[in-house]
């Protein structure tokens, strides 16, 4: 036997365990994530790019983006770009620019947004924190530079309308007619629902038989994710406008959650709920599919939270609270 045929099967070996090491240590490296804006210091109104990006092994966790709201903090969203993505070396990569503006004086601060990563084995699901930033909106300074000017009397000035002024005038009061004419017919077409408030059955008896319904109808399996996340978030505001009998049907994603706040004491169920409802944002809004798994865990966690609900406001109607 010749001395090669000793070292082959060593070898081997070798080069398995390396393989092994190498995947274990892909898997190990957590996702990275970087928060930045281009400038830290604006005058009211101008604009600045807040930038959020991440970067992880590919084929290795399943990310959940932050869903930034139209206006937070004391900022307002100018423009909010889609999310991009890269592979470069191994790693997939993801960013996101938002244009901002703020109209407040002082130092005002980027809030702090949360990113949900789940490996795609291993170790449980965990969360990403973006960094929050500190941001000095100030005035336009005075130019000293230039002289000022002295004090003139007063000008009388004749109180004439000139003809154009008139026929502005009598344009904007025909306008103002049509559009008044053109609301009383958009609101005779598109009443509130009327059958919202008028169903013999009991707020919660509803929202569970419409959870059972909405099960029943197998939409995941036939991919009409986005209507199944829709009629998700339909039902439990259907639910609240019945059980409040108040109309909340055109209620957003974060004032949902607002509302749980109030008829909710359990902080770490409407946090867990949170993540439904901006994966469901995602779905409606940036066609993100989420997996089949997920979609059924919103619709227990949907169930889950209207039932607590339910308790919570009926022990404050029970106790005249």
């Amino acid at each position: 036997m010749y001395k090669s045929d000793y070292h082959r099967p060593l070898a081997v070996v070798i080069f398995l365990m390396s393989c092994l090491l190498y995947e274990e240590t892909v898997f190990a490296q957590h996702p990275e994530i970087t928060t930045s804006v281009d400038k830290r210091r604006i005058i009211i109104g101008e604009q600045i790019h807040y930038k959020v990006s991440t970067s992880m092994p590919d084929n290795t966790y399943r990310l959940s983006w932050f869903i930034f709201p139209d206006s937070v903090s004391h900022f307002q969203v100018v423009r909010q770009n889609n999310i991009d993505s890269s592979f470069i070396n191994g790693y997939i990569n993801f960013s996101q620019d938002i244009t901002l503006t703020s109209f407040d004086s002082g130092l005002r601060v980027i809030p702090s947004f949360v990113l949900n990563v789940e490996p795609l084995r291993g170790d449980t699901t965990f969360n990403l924190l973006t960094d929050s930033i500190p941001v000095q909106v100030l005035f336009s300074p005075m130019d000293s530079v230039k002289t000022f000017h002295d004090i003139k009397s007063i000008i009388e000035v004749k109180k004439e309308w000139a003809w154009w002024l008139w026929v502005i005038l009598a344009v904007a009061v025909l306008l103002l007619i049509v559009w008044i004419r053109f609301l009383i017919k958009f609101l005779k077409k598109k009443p509130v629902s009327t059958d919202l408030f008028s169903s013999k059955l009991l707020p919660y008896e509803e929202a569970m038989q419409l959870l059972a319904d909405l099960q029943q109808q197998q939409l995941l399996q036939k991919s009409q994710v986005k209507e199944y996340h829709t009629k998700l978030s339909e039902i439990i505001k259907r639910y609240l406008s019945r059980k409040t009998k108040t109309y909340k049907m055109n209620l957003t994603s974060d004032e949902i959650l607002m509302e749980l706040d109030e008829y909710t004491t359990g902080k770490e169920q409407v946090f867990a709920f949170a993540n439904c409802l901006r994966m469901s944002s995602a779905v409606k809004f940036a066609k993100y599919i989420p997996p089949d798994t997920e979609s059924e865990k919103c619709l227990a966690q949907t169930r889950e939270m209207i039932t607590v609900i339910n308790q919570n406001l009926n022990k404050k109607a029970e106790s005249g609270t």
